[in-house]
């Protein structure tokens, strides 16, 4: 009886084991179907610094009374400013709604108006209802310092700061229009129109000037990424090149800005042009770890030679010698 009865909870066991042992890996083929972009990021600095500004032809083509520094702030509007990004570490986890609104899609504005559109019965509890889905994102900690053309502080200018990038850039379609859609209902509320609030339509452009001006980052493949966040959100000014965007732009005049990333979906370089294709502004970047690790190559390469001449040297001598004895 007691042999049966154990056979039975081995059997029961066995199936149990089994059970789990499919579900993982029908988990495993989900996730694999579903992790066609992984996170590029790595512990470290990226330094960018402005190396030319045409203050004459930025006033003549992108904006007359505004200046660099009302798009990266600090002292972005001089040649030789620096600034810095440390990635401090990440994680995977899931959001609401609410949260991507207010990370990719509020302005200043509407994140300054938000309280007041909250207090009237439209704050996260009614978006995440209203909206009811999780998304997948990488969330990670950084520090940044402004542009600056003294030395960095010791500590940044700011706390630890959070952003997050989504997974599938293919779920920014349905938060994109879910935005559009509570824009909608925030505008055409008559309590709040009294009150003159609004919150702004977002076309695909929009939305991808903003994506760059926060310095959202973007996993790899990182030309794929790109050219999938264009395709769902159907933007019309906006174009792919290898790993940069090129943005086609009115300010005073047409002028194009082209936005590189680098291999950790970090912002490389950032270059504005006009028409003609001239130079306006140009901020580059580089990472001291490439750097380091470009000094070392260089190092090891050149031991490496010497290493072989003394070798070749060395043989060379030893083969002379004993040509002389041969010959004796």
């Amino acid at each position: 009886m007691w042999r049966l009865k154990n056979m039975k909870n081995r059997k029961q066991m066995l199936l149990l084991f089994l059970g789990i042992i499919l579900i993982n890996n029908c988990l495993i083929t989900i996730l694999k179907a579903n992790s066609n972009f992984t996170n590029g990021l790595e512990l470290g600095t990226q330094i960018y610094e402005v190396k030319h500004f045409d203050e004459i032809t930025w006033k003549n083509t992108v904006n007359f009374t505004k200046n660099p520094n009302h798009w990266f702030g600090g002292e972005a509007n001089i040649v030789g400013a620096k600034s810095k990004l440390t990635i401090e570490g990440w994680y995977y986890t899931n959001f609401m709604t609410s949260v991507f609104f207010a990370t990719f899609f509020y302005s200043n504005k509407t994140l300054s108006l938000f309280p007041i559109v909250k207090s009237y019965g439209y704050g996260e509890t009614y978006i995440n209802e209203y909206y009811s889905h999780y998304y997948t994102v990488c969330s990670y900690d950084y520090h940044y310092w402004p542009f600056t053309t003294g030395e960095f502080d010791i500590h940044p200018s700011y706390d630890m700061e959070h952003s997050m990038f989504m997974q599938n850039p293919q779920e920014f379609q349905p938060i994109f229009e879910n935005y559009n859609e509570f824009a909608g209902i925030i505008t055409n509320d008559t309590t709040l129109q009294s009150l003159n609030i609004s919150f702004p339509f977002l076309t695909g452009d929009d939305f991808m000037w903003q994506f760059v001006m926060n310095r959202f980052v973007v996993g790899t493949p990182i030309n794929d990424y790109l050219t999938t966040m264009l395709n769902v959100l159907e933007s019309k000014n906006v174009t792919i090149q290898d790993n940069t965007l090129i943005f086609q732009r009115l300010g005073e005049q047409n002028y194009t800005v082209e936005v590189t990333y680098n291999k950790q979906g970090i912002m490389e370089t950032f270059n504005v042009k006009n028409s003609e294709g001239y130079t306006i502004y140009k901020i580059t970047s580089s990472y001291p770890k490439t750097v380091f690790f470009i000094i070392v190559g260089i190092i090891a390469s050149s031991v490496l030679g010497i290493v072989i001449l003394f070798v070749i040297k060395k043989n060379y001598v030893k083969d002379t010698t004993s040509n002389r004895k041969t010959k004796n």
